[in-house]
């Protein structure tokens, strides 16, 4: 494979020179770069986009960071981002950091050795330090860091006011709210949509428990044990939010024991995403628009990394999919 010191040996120049030529780095003459063109046209020369990044101080390479893709609304989020920065001529590092060795450090250090041009994230750590102090192009989802770094997230007070609504007008008497241990100091924002829930539903005369799960736990043996720990704890419950994994994992051991679905026991899962929609009877779902997100996400990320000055970022929305876990 033809390098650039062929392309210049081909077209009788300098290699700096033949370089600016070909990256659009400097002046050369029109005569000149013609010859250099038609050389590495002739030796089937194609540049080092690595290389041409780098030398521009930037890697072409954005890291999109989640706890993990086994969960079906980080998958979604990460493929609509993915998409959307190819569009702008973008490569996505993906980077799940549920394991311990997949350190979010780690990938802020990149940020700062310029191997990454900027970050999205979506994981669900306490170290906001880092990212505050980083002084890089940051954009969070669901997760307050604080600082200038911008936030991006649902409607998840709509979400929670949906979900109420919905359950006091089934006729449910007691509701449990399942929901990971990381929303109880407001760090989540998505703690927002159990919050008003709640609220809403004490005022409807409807009595609500929150369980909080394990943080930062995400595997299929962990929500069937959970499940079933719901229906051991609380049998007086006749109506469960969670998220979508856990509520197919709610509603396969409900149907498992017995119960009667919507009758004795209302389901709802938040976030709606079409792994959700795959469960039968299917699920009644708080629906998180996980295109929006990521457009919101990406057009936020790129300004930064453009040094565009930005509004806040709006609020996405949520959205009602009637299923029959619920009316």
């Amino acid at each position: 494979m033809a390098n650039i010191k062929d392309v210049a040996r081909s077209a009788g120049v300098g290699i700096a020179t033949a370089s600016r030529a070909l990256n659009g780095t400097g002046y050369v003459a029109p005569e000149t770069r013609k010859r250099i063109e038609e050389a590495a046209q002739k030796l089937h020369y194609s540049p080092s986009v690595l290389a041409r990044n780098l030398l521009r101080s930037r890697s072409g390479i954005i890291a999109v960071m989640v706890p993990t893709l086994s969960n079906p609304f980080f998958a979604s989020f990460t493929q609509d981002c993915e998409q959307l920065l190819l569009g702008h001529g973008y490569k996505t590092l993906i980077c799940c950091t549920v394991q311990p060795q997949n350190s979010e450090q780690d990938y802020l250090d990149m940020l700062r050795s310029n191997l990454v041009d900027g970050i999205l994230t979506a994981t669900h750590s306490f170290n906001d330090d880092a990212y505050r102090e980083s002084g890089n192009p940051i954009v969070s989802l669901d997760r307050n860091l604080g600082g200038n770094i911008p936030l991006v997230s649902s409607d998840h007070c709509r979400g929670g006011l949906l979900a109420a609504e919905h359950f006091a007008f089934a006729g449910c008497r007691m509701v449990l709210q399942i929901c990971g241990s990381d929303v109880q100091n407001g760090h989540l924002t998505v703690g927002e949509a159990h919050r008003s829930c709640r609220e809403a539903l004490l005022a409807s005369g409807v009595k609500s428990e929150i369980l909080f799960t394990d943080w930062n736990r995400w595997d299929f043996t962990y929500y069937r044990r959970t499940a079933a720990h719901c229906l051991d704890a609380y049998p007086e419950a006749d109506g469960i939010l969670a998220s979508d994994c856990l509520a197919m994992h709610v509603l396969t051991e409900a149907l498992q024991r017995g119960k009667s679905i919507p009758d004795e026991l209302k389901i709802i899962a938040y976030d709606g995403t079409d792994t959700a929609r795959l469960a039968s009877p299917a699920l009644s779902c708080i629906v998180q628009d996980t295109a929006q997100l990521a457009r919101t996400a990406v057009d936020t990320l790129l300004a930064r990394i453009q040094n565009v000055p930005i509004p806040e970022p709006p609020v996405c929305n949520v959205s009602w999919l009637q299923g029959t876990t619920c009316p």
